[in-house]
């Protein structure tokens, strides 16, 4: 494998495994760390896999979410494809834990607290990492916990990773970090917070165990301050605090030995060739490049300086944090003014004999053209002052309204009504009692089951009727459903009979609704 990449990336390890390939770690011309994923056929051969993991790659580049380990750009080399992120990709705290690193209890805290922010960041932008893990989790040389490969693998399986899925990894990244930490109550207190997220869930799981951790953290010696972060991402890959041609960083010793991953071999992966962007020499990608996965900019010969034509001053889009800024601190903003690269008031380009600085790459349609000076005056203008209401007004509005529902809700009723009754389809043909047969118990308190049988003509619809009995007594008003195809039904008539004597009963099935039929059965009670 070439140790170039694209002719304007050097590789600087044998590299790690990852989801998708093998992570390498790499040096811009200017001699600054990126990381660099070679991204293997397992599953992007299928055009629809790639599309989806251009667009996973694409929406998290919209967001530059300080905590993920952002694409800045992507190179086809051959047959393969490399996607170029914006910090070294070593060391992970799989490595650490690994080489039986022991965390103090402040670094375990801060990869804690980062990575729960970077998930909550995400799931505002609803998206979600979906399969986090050790190691997936990054020190990087500036002292902060980044992602890599948020939702990458969901991407290629054509799943949709969620909270869920988040609260869960998060709460057994915090097992793995309390195991590694040797301070007890810094142990308890990550145990406690990663139970609490995966016992509510998802992202309220998520805030309400970080509140717990941010604010028991406070009290943990050194919490906040990064220098242990950068210590362990110095001693763990030594490359990654340094440029290339400066000998390795000497870091304060952890308890640790160096871990480098054996080289990983995969097959290819097929990318069609991309045209080359217009104004750019050598396939290097302008600040407002759109860059698309699969495909990217291919390798080319370096293009020989030329005389800088005089042009009139353009802004410079700002560098690339070389950590991915985390939240502690503005210090892109900090860097650059250190550097002399940052002015006040405006932004200004780089000089001609110092090489150009890393540009940060925008996925999608680039920048909108400015709108017309009128648009702008308008927007800027201040609206007109609103009337308010008087109370009567007010009082008036709320009554018309509340009669308009009032009519609205009769209206409907009355509605509802007229198709019950002009919807009821069925007609009864025949209404039949079955003959009783007396009891021949001697009992003198029995219950008698009169039944009745009524008869349709199949159509579906409702039938009003009541049972009459000749001792004067009526059942009320009763409905009995029948549905398309139900050619009768039976009813009931429940009369109790008590006490010693002899008498003569009748019992009349009246139907009411759609048309008056009615049916009589006569029996004799008699208990001596």
């Amino acid at each position: 494998m070439s140790t170039v990449i694209g002719g304007k990336y050097t590789l600087l390890d044998a590299g790690r495994a990852g989801r998708l390939g093998t992570w390498h770690t790499v040096s811009t011309a200017e001699g600054k760390q990126r990381g660099a994923l070679r991204l293997e056929d397992r599953g992007l051969t299928d055009p629809a896999a790639a599309q989806r993991l251009a667009d996973a790659v694409s929406a998290q580049a919209r967001l530059r979410v300080p905590g993920l380990l952002n694409v800045i750009d992507q190179v086809t080399e051959g047959r393969h494809s490399w996607l170029i992120t914006n910090a070294a990709p070593s060391p992970t705290v799989a490595q650490a834990l690994a080489a039986g690193v022991t965390l103090p209890a402040a670094v375990a805290a801060l990869i804690a607290t980062d990575t729960a922010q970077t998930l909550l960041r995400l799931h505002q932008a609803q998206l979600a990492h979906g399969e986090l893990n050790t190691h997936g989790v990054v020190v990087s040389a500036g002292g902060a916990a980044l992602l890599s490969e948020a939702g990458y693998g969901h991407a290629v399986l054509g799943t949709t990773p969620g909270p869920g899925h988040d609260a869960a990894g998060w709460s057994r990244l915090l097992a793995e970090l309390a195991d590694a930490c040797h301070d007890a109550e810094t142990r308890q207190l990550l145990r406690h917070a990663g139970q609490q997220a995966e016992a509510v869930g998802g992202s309220a799981g998520l805030t309400a165990a970080l509140n717990t951790l941010s604010a028991a953290a406070q009290r943990i010696p050194g919490f906040g301050d990064r220098a242990a972060l950068k210590a362990l991402a110095a001693q763990m890959h030594p490359m990654s605090a340094a440029p290339v041609s400066a000998p390795p960083v000497s870091a304060p010793p952890f308890s640790a030995r160096p871990v480098s991953a054996p080289p990983v071999s995969a097959p290819p992966v097929s990318a069609p060739p991309a045209a080359p962007v217009a104004g750019m020499p050598g396939g290097v990608p302008a600040a407002e490049e759109t860059v698309q996965l699969p495909g990217g900019s291919h390798s080319a010969p370096p293009v020989p300086q030329q005389t800088p034509r005089a042009t009139p001053p353009t802004a410079v889009m700002p560098v690339v944090p070389p950590d991915g800024a985390t939240r502690l601190g503005n210090r892109a903003a900090e860097e650059q003014r250190q550097s002399g690269a940052y002015q006040v008031g405006r932004a200004a380009p780089p000089p001609a004999h110092q090489p150009q600085q890393d540009v940060n790459l925008r996925f999608g349609q680039g920048v909108p053209p400015a709108p017309p000076a009128w648009q702008v005056a308008a927007a800027q203008a201040a609206p007109p002052p609103r009337r308010k209401k008087s109370v009567g007004k007010r009082i008036a509005a709320f009554f018309s309204a509340l009669t308009t529902v009032a009519l609205l809700v009769i209206a409907g009723y009355v509605a509802w009504t007229w198709w019950q009754e002009n919807n009821n389809a069925v007609q009864v043909t025949k209404v039949t009692v079955t003959p009783v047969i007396p009891p021949t118990t001697a009992e003198c308190d029995v219950n008698i089951d009169v039944v009745g049988l009524i008869e349709t003509d199949g159509q579906a619809g409702k039938i009003t009727y009541q049972w009459l009995r000749n001792d004067g007594e009526t059942s009320g008003l009763l409905e009995q459903a029948v549905k398309k195809g139900q050619r009768s039904v039976q009813v009931h008539l429940f009369w109790r009979f008590q006490g010693k004597g002899t008498r003569d009963a009748e019992a009349t099935l009246r139907i009411l609704k759609p048309t008056v039929v009615q049916g009589a059965s006569k029996f004799t009670y008699s208990c001596k």
